[in-house]
């Protein structure tokens, strides 16, 4: 590369940098200065959001239209967009060969980022949410509709033995299951209702707040080993450096960019099924 080739190359990484600290008012970084850490995160957030136009751009869900008006939050838009969001399961996810699954069973869909990404991305055709909120089933609804009712979506209030058993016996085969209710795991993964997923793969997310924590985790590890082989799904670290979306963010704010707010490192359990 030549002197001129490299001044030319150098300016293109800067100009984000200086088009960020040009356009910033001073009424603007006094704001700043007295945000809270979670507004900080917000405005970060948003910011990426509406520089790809709510679009994801990377990751399995590549093409996603999110909207920014969220049901359960906006702190992670940003992240979602650019496929860092729960990166443990975006890989999962990414690694599946196209039609594994016939079905995918989402169990506390919230604005249903994944059941709609799934779909979008077409590596499963046909989902079923479980979400307990009418807001966010409306919320799932809307998004799927935004982005062009891709697949076959089924939405269900909230999940327990009799409304998993409207489920048909197809649906069940050959399915993965998401399961992301907020500590209510414990109660519902008894041995009956994991019976019924036996044939199914599951993803867990483990929230280890609740009261008697220990005790509970053990019986529903004890519960699943009935039917399913039980790994730990690794943590993954949020790199940023190949990022050229957050080039211009101080060191901080990409931090703050990639932190899911969780009181520690979260444990997510897949449950396979026993041969």
């Amino acid at each position: 590369m030549n002197i001129e080739e490299l001044i030319a190359a150098e300016e293109d990484y800067f100009a984000p940098m200086i088009a960020r600290a040009e356009k910033a008012t001073a009424e603007q970084r006094a704001s700043w200065q007295k945000e809270t850490v979670r507004e900080r995160q917000e405005r970060i957030s948003l910011e990426v959001f509406d520089s790809v136009e709510g679009r994801v751009k990377y990751g399995p869900f590549k093409g996603l239209q999110l909207n920014r008006e969220t049901w359960w939050g906006k702190l992670d838009l940003g992240s979602q967009c650019l496929g860092l969001y729960e990166k443990e399961l975006l890989n999962f996810i990414e690694a599946l060969p196209d039609n594994r699954f016939s079905h995918f069973i989402d169990i506390g869909a919230a604005d249903g980022y994944y059941a709609i990404g799934m779909l979008v991305s077409q590596k499963i055709r046909n989902c079923i949410c479980f979400e307990q909120s009418e807001k966010g089933q409306q919320t799932i609804l809307a998004n799927w509709q935004r982005n062009h009712s891709p697949g076959k979506l089924k939405i269900f209030g909230e999940a327990n033995e009799q409304s998993l058993a409207s489920l048909l016996p197809e649906e069940l085969q050959r399915a993965l299951v998401l399961i992301d209710i907020e500590g209510f795991e414990f109660e519902l993964l008894n041995p009956a209702f994991l019976a019924k997923l036996q044939s199914c793969t599951i993803i867990i997310e483990v929230h280890n707040w609740v009261e008697d924590f220990l005790a509970k985790y053990t019986q529903l590890l004890r519960n699943a080993h009935l039917f399913f082989d039980i790994e730990m799904v690794e943590r993954i670290d949020r790199t940023t450096s190949h990022l050229p979306e957050l080039r211009d963010m101080t060191d901080d704010n990409r931090l703050l960019f990639t932190s899911e707010r969780r009181p520690c490192m979260m444990r997510f359990l897949q449950l396979t099924p026993k041969k």
